[in-house]
């Protein structure tokens, strides 16, 4: 029998049971184990133990930081075993990983001396089964907040968690779990106190941290903040294969009310030289950037040429449609693969369109299904297909530019390059082809996976060029 299903014995009632499991899912979606040179690393930033401090690990999984914040206290001698728990805490809300805190906090104090009785006595009063967010206090307490507190976006937090939170948790704080968390210790830190955390990148480059980097700046700033490498900061992320990096791209951040970089709405792009792209023009002083739309489940707004031709779609109904993968050789787009069928919301299309979208609407998916019957979810009848146009791929490690011909509509919100210059434009291909949008979409874009970022409309708007 696993742990979550030993935990459900103990349920007295369904909702019991169904918080234990929430709880036990957002533990499986979010225990990233820290690296013990990771702690040691960010506990090197911080005074503690030796200014006699309080310092809490508000998300303390299996006790990586506490075990070794403790190791640290007790080789220099610094507290009695009676202080140990009013200057050391770790909460955390799993009970199995809560069992597992206490148990290395317990194998430490052993390792300094301490009988086993003694050792559990003490690891039960500095590790908390607690939920920091619902049970913290709102005040100060605390002179240091070390650790990794857990991120995972809000719509993927269970239903029942996600409703406790509301209630404790404010609107600014509220996209990310980790975001609550860092509002929290910020609320609790006494002054001169410090937020020493691992946290994924997104923390200070997202738009939807932009309102908690705000009301953090209010009392904070940034003291120090590195890049980790996802593969060596984590020995256990998450529940996938061993060896395999985590789904985040990690920084060490160190915040406290003398950091020297202020934080605020604006992102923030840790080690990034902004000089080096000083003086040039960026994208949308040059041309227009535009969102290829998205028209819902293929095979609905979206028809291959032989489908148009046995539904007796009429041309004048039709445009080219290219995405991802009409891309061929790196640079350049392939055979026609597929039409758009393009309607107006005020005017109804013609009896083959009709009878199309009737036979083939069952098919789309919920989030396409709005508005206007006949309309695609977001529609693309105003636009102007009359240019030449550069389609750039959301999704890329190095920024590129595919040639579009008149009358073709990027998709799936791949973007688009309008310029009526096409002069211009070759120049623009030119750039983003270069060793400095390069670099700078390395700088800037969002980090995935094997080496990829993504390139947001607005980003590739700020994205400087250097024309020839």
């Amino acid at each position: 029998m696993d742990d979550n299903n030993n935990l459900l014995l103990f349920a007295e009632n369904d909702h019991d049971a169904a918080r234990i499991e929430a709880i036990d899912q957002l533990h499986n979606a979010t225990n990233y184990y820290t690296a013990d040179a990771v702690v040691e690393q960010l506990l090197d930033h911080l005074d503690w133990p030796h200014d006699r401090g309080r310092m809490i690990d508000a998300s303390c999984g299996a006790g990586a930081f506490i075990a070794i914040a403790l190791t640290r206290a007790l080789a220099a001698r610094v507290f009695t075993d009676s202080e140990l728990p009013h200057h050391l805490e770790g909460w955390e809300l799993h009970p199995f990983a809560c069992a597992q805190a206490r148990a290395r906090v317990a194998s430490v104090l052993i390792s300094f001396g301490r009988t086993a009785g003694v050792a559990a006595k003490i690891a039960e009063q500095i590790i908390h089964n607690k939920d920091f967010l619902t049970e913290a206090p709102t005040e100060a307490r605390w002179h240091y907040h070390c650790g990794n507190p857990p991120y995972i976006r809000a719509a993927n937090i269970p239903q029942i968690l996600r409703d406790e939170y509301a209630g404790h948790v404010p609107k600014y704080a509220s996209a990310d779990l980790a975001h609550g968390f860092l509002d929290r210790a910020a609320r609790t830190l006494f002054d001169g106190g410090k937020i020493g955390v691992v946290v994924a990148d997104r923390i200070l480059i997202n738009s939807t941290a932009g309102a908690l980097r705000e009301a953090l700046g209010t009392r904070l700033g940034i003291e120090h903040v590195e890049r980790l490498d996802a593969t060596t900061a984590f020995f256990r992320p998450k529940q996938r294969r061993k060896g395999t990096p985590a789904r985040v791209h990690p920084l060490l951040l160190v915040m406290s009310p003398t950091g020297a970089v202020p934080l605020t709405k604006e992102p923030i792009y840790p080690g990034v030289d902004e000089t080096e792209y000083a003086g040039l023009p960026t994208l949308q002083e040059l041309a227009q950037v535009r969102l290829g739309s998205w028209l819902g489940t293929e095979g609905v707004f979206t028809v291959t040429p032989e489908q148009a031709a046995a539904r007796g779609i009429p041309l004048e109904a039709l445009v080219h449609a290219v995405d991802i993968d009409d891309i061929v050789d790196g640079d350049k787009l392939g055979p026609l693969k597929r039409y758009a069928i393009r309607t107006h919301p005020d005017h109804r299309p013609c009896d083959a369109v009709m009878a199309h979208l009737d036979a083939t609407m069952h098919l789309m998916a919920e989030a396409g299904k709005k508005g206007v019957y006949w309309c695609p979810p977001e529609r693309f009848h105003a636009r102007d297909l009359s240019q030449v146009t550069l389609m750039v791929p959301r999704i890329a490690k190095t920024p590129r530019a595919i040639w579009v011909q008149p009358n073709t509509l990027p998709i799936n919100h791949n973007l688009s390059i309008v310029s009526g210059d096409l002069e211009l434009l070759a120049k623009i291909e030119r750039a983003l082809r270069g060793d400095l949008a390069a670099k700078w979409l390395h700088d800037h874009a969002p980090r995935i996976e094997g080496g990829f970022h993504s390139l947001e409309t607005n980003l590739l708007r700020r994205m400087p060029i250097q024309l020839d």
